[in-house]
């Protein structure tokens, strides 16, 4: 119920879906930290590569001696040296 209620307000304010509780947020700290919040699953996982899948997309991070340091069901944290991240396809303009 709550859900559906904050979903609603957050579509009534007009809420980038982060804010409104089911979009992805993602938080880098430097080049050596990436938290990633409300991801969906671990796609693929290597020491130079990351997908995910989100509700936006495939997000691919990619990068040097990549670790998982926290992995919970709705937050991840990722260590390394960071290259680039970005979104593969999904839906756009939600």
């Amino acid at each position: 119920m709550l859900d559906k209620l904050t979903k609603n307000i957050g579509e009534a304010l007009d809420f980038p879906p982060d804010v409104a509780g089911n979009g992805s947020r993602i938080t880098i700290t430097g080049r050596e930290e990436v938290l990633v919040e409300n991801y969906l699953e671990i796609v693929e996982f290597s020491e130079e590569e990351i997908l995910l899948n989100t509700i936006e997309g495939s997000l691919k991070i990619t990068g040097e001696n990549l670790v998982l340091k926290r992995v919970l069901e709705s937050e991840l944290r990722i260590e390394g040296r960071f290259i680039s991240l970005g979104y593969e396809g999904g839906s756009e303009g939600k």
